[in-house]
């Protein structure tokens, strides 16, 4: 089992650093590569949503029980979505639904999990 601690740093490092970098990736990544991208960045997208619509996986064990963003899947599947058109078009604008996701991630957490607003 994670304790709280390495939940945070799991969270903050792992999640959330992982998604920043696929938020800077359409920057410096050559676009010959963007539709290689798209089909990771729609396979993401299709499974937030495919977990959202079936209410799937609402134990996770790295947030120590509940899944607190379950009902956040819907937005991130949509983001995900979104930038992957913009990978399909040759856009770097990809990059931008990719930081709103990184951002909405970070506030979600310190509103819900962190609870800093209460």
């Amino acid at each position: 089992m994670i304790n709280s601690k390495n939940r945070v740093i799991f969270f903050l490092f792992g999640c959330i650093g992982l998604r920043l970098f696929m938020a800077y990736l359409p920057q410096i990544l050559p676009k010959k590569y963007f539709k290689v991208m798209a089909a990771v960045v729609t396979l993401m997208g299709l499974d937030f949503l495919r977990l959202y619509f079936t209410n799937s996986r609402l134990n996770a064990f790295e947030a120590g029980g509940k899944t607190w963003w379950a009902d956040l899947r819907l937005i991130h599947g949509a983001l995900l979505l979104t930038a992957a058109v913009y990978l399909i078009q040759g856009s770097k604008n990809a990059s931008i639904p990719l930081l709103i996701d990184v951002l909405s991630g970070i506030s979600f957490y310190f509103i819900r999990r962190a609870k800093i607003f209460n």
